[in-house]
């Protein structure tokens, strides 16, 4: 999620219980559809019925729903709301 995010961030996650308009375009935690033990962090870009499509910022190192597809619903997991570490890079998260 470079240049949003960065390899160890910490991370404040409010738990979702499901996809809304508001969140399109921010960054989120779902569970892989491959392997649901694995999370995965990215931007929500669209929301359709029952799926929604998420996309990296870096798309050229990202697995996202241009490899994977779109996710139910069901696999959202929560918005990434604030980083916490490290602290020269602590604040809220959009």
């Amino acid at each position: 999620m470079a240049p949003a995010l960065t390899p160890g961030d910490r991370l404040l996650v409010r738990k979702l219980k499901r996809p809304s308009k508001r969140l399109v375009g921010r960054i989120v935690v779902a569970l892989d559809p491959r392997n649901e033990a694995t999370l995965v962090i990215k931007r929500l870009v669209s929301i359709d019925g029952d799926s929604f499509e998420l996309l990296g910022d870096n798309p050229d190192a990202s697995t996202d729903s241009r490899t994977i597809g779109r996710f139910p619903n069901a696999l959202l997991a929560g918005e990434v709301v604030y980083r916490y570490h490290p602290l020269g890079s602590a604040g809220r998260v959009r």
